[in-house]
């Protein structure tokens, strides 16, 4: 896909006239490439490189795609306005996966009359023709960008209107209460109350519970973006490195039979079936009896940093020398592992302490891969997706709290409903029903092309 700009023009509904199209599917060797097409003219320019489509509906056809002299066969899926993905007449090509050919179709569609559509602009069209909401937009592009299952399962929630589904009730509330209050004003030399007070206070409570549950039961999608992190730690020379090494598949860390080589924190990405996550291996803790390999400033600053990394981490690994036991080490924080290394040189090692392993001849990895996978994402306990919020969210979210916390019911009825007011539109900002462009640019620009 196509590396976006920050700078990408924002599609708007006054550029929805013209036909647009893109590569949709990911560039580089495969079995396909898929083209689309989307707008008015979407047929006419099907029409030019098969010319025996019939008329345009939602179909999928198996015909000879022709251009720049070649002819290819191809399928040809259809969706017939506005059932499809943009609420217009909309196209995809199916043809071989090579760059060249794709590169080659979308040329001869371009000087027939297509655009080439910028970053995030098939979504853009869908959002602006009431396909789909703000939130579900920005699903689509988490999903995009999703690099573990926990967070492609957040991004799908949020494509699928989930939060849409949660926050449209409230917005319900607080436009009914609105009205109500609205025609109390309008009525106000008769001295007709549409709402009483303390029912006007029941929904306002009830609405600002709900939204500050919400807010408190979801997780930070910029906490679900970043990779998990585990700690690897354990006395000077327990075989941390070594283990950071075979984790990673490739030498990281320096390896040595003399404790203390580890002087600061180092990390790797490291692949589970769960997804990536970030193993750091730091210094060794060491008690105040051990014979310290280093300076005593110097040792004094690595065990700061262990400690640091430690307590800042997700997950810690407590990495235990099968070879060398010795009485219990104070710990930054509560392990969330235990693992016995090197258990290839002492196999009595007691099993009821941890996970045995050897990281030098690979034994057990297997297993602690699978433990670590199962901390990380939630395996088994977490498979229901978490609706996730952004900044972006929680700041409209708070400000809708901030409005309804000014709404006193005992207060003047014009400044009730003009704190409603704001809560109203603070949530839907939300949902993209009030949307200044500055937060559509945001969005959209950060999509490929092609989406």
């Amino acid at each position: 896909m196509t590396a976006d700009s920050p700078n990408s023009k924002v599609p708007t509904a006054n550029s929805s006239h013209d036909t647009i199209v893109a590569l949709s599917s990911a560039a580089g060797e495969s079995a396909r490439h898929i083209v689309r097409l989307s707008g008015m003219r979407t047929a006419e320019l099907l029409k030019t490189v098969a010319p025996t489509l019939a008329v345009l509906s939602s179909a999928a056809t198996r015909v000879s795609v022709n251009f720049a002299g070649l002819s290819v066969k191809a399928w040809v899926y259809t969706f017939k306005a506005p059932n499809s993905y943009t609420a217009e007449d909309t196209a995809e090509m199916h043809i071989p996966g090579n760059d060249l050919l794709a590169r080659l179709l979308i040329d001869h569609l371009i000087a027939n009359g297509a655009r080439q559509a910028e970053p995030g602009e098939f979504t853009a069209r869908a959002y602006l023709n009431g396909r789909i909401d703000l939130t579900a937009a920005e699903g689509v592009q988490m999903t995009i960008a999703a690099q573990h299952a926990a967070e492609l399962r957040a991004a799908r929630q949020l494509m699928a209107g989930e939060l849409a589904h949660r926050l449209t009730p409230l917005i319900g509330v607080i436009a009914d209460a609105l009205a109500l209050l609205e025609a109390g004003i309008d009525f106000s030399e008769e001295d007709i109350s549409f709402i009483d007070p303390a029912d006007l206070r029941l929904r306002i409570d009830g609405v600002k519970r709900q939204l500050t549950a919400l807010v408190d039961g979801a997780p930070r999608f910029e906490q679900l973006s970043r990779h998990p992190r585990f700690v690897l730690v354990g006395r000077p020379n327990a075989g941390k490195s070594t283990l950071l090494n075979a984790l990673a598949g490739l030498e990281r860390a320096i390896v040595s039979p003399v404790a203390g080589t580890t002087r600061d924190a180092l990390s790797a990405v490291v692949l589970l079936d769960g997804g990536l996550v970030e193993v750091i291996d730091v210094a060794g803790f060491e008690a105040d009896d051990d014979n310290a390999s280093s300076p005593r400033e110097v040792a004094a600053q690595m065990q700061a940093r262990a400690r640091r990394a430690s307590e800042e981490a997700d997950f810690v690994i407590h990495l235990i020398d099968a070879t060398h036991p010795a009485p219990a080490m104070p710990l930054a924080r509560e392990a969330d592992l235990s693992v016995i290394n090197k258990i290839d040189l002492h196999p009595a090692a007691p099993a009821s302490r941890g996970i045995g392993i050897s990281a030098q001849a690979g034994t057990n990895l297997h297993l602690l891969r699978s433990a670590m996978s199962d901390l990380a994402f939630a395996r088994g306990t977490a498979a229901v997706a978490r609706l996730a919020l952004n900044a972006r969210h929680r700041q409209a979210i708070a400000t809708a709290v901030s409005a309804l916390d000014a709404a006193n019911a005992d207060g003047p009825i014009e400044v009730i409903a003009f704190e409603l007011r704001h809560a109203l539109d603070a949530l839907g900002d939300v949902l993209g029903q009030i949307s200044p462009d500055d937060v559509l640019g945001r969005i959209f620009s950060s999509f490929c092309i092609g989406k």
